[in-house]
């Protein structure tokens, strides 16, 4: 499960679109979900800034305060551990992609569409790759 970071294009927005909530123009999701996967495409279609979340929310601070208990977000991977499409030809990244899950999927495309220069031969095929493992292809 990878979390993201939403920025709304209104800065000031605060409430819910597409079933995420809004404080002040940024929301979470998660994708360990069908409906968050299909509201994180929804965000990235509609020009949110769209971008892995490696902090906590205000909601789970204020849990940690109330509870003393850490907020368990389940075991992750070590940056070391993940495919980096950086260091990979676009031939390499379209194979990986191949025999990758769904969420592999989204979170490789994800890196390529933040990289400083991100390759067209792979940001293009991301709606029918998403769509041949079963997610939204949008």
């Amino acid at each position: 499960m990878n979390r993201y970071k939403i920025e709304a294009p209104v800065r000031s927005f605060t409430g819910e679109s597409v079933g995420v909530r809004f404080t002040k123009g940024t929301g979470y999701v998660d994708d360990s979900t069908k409906d968050g996967r299909a509201a994180l495409e929804y965000f990235r279609r509609h020009h949110y800034g769209v971008a892995l979340a490696d902090e906590q929310t205000e909601e789970e601070r204020a849990q940690e305060l109330v509870t003393g208990t850490p907020t368990q977000r389940g075991p992750a991977a070590t940056p070391a551990d993940l495919f980096d499409p950086s260091k990979h030809s676009v031939d390499e990244v379209l194979a990986h992609l191949d025999t990758a899950d769904l969420d592999e999927a989204t979170r490789v495309l994800d890196a390529e569409a933040a990289a400083t220069k991100p390759r067209v031969g792979i940001t293009s095929k991301r709606e029918d790759i998403l769509a041949a493992k079963g997610g939204t292809g949008q």
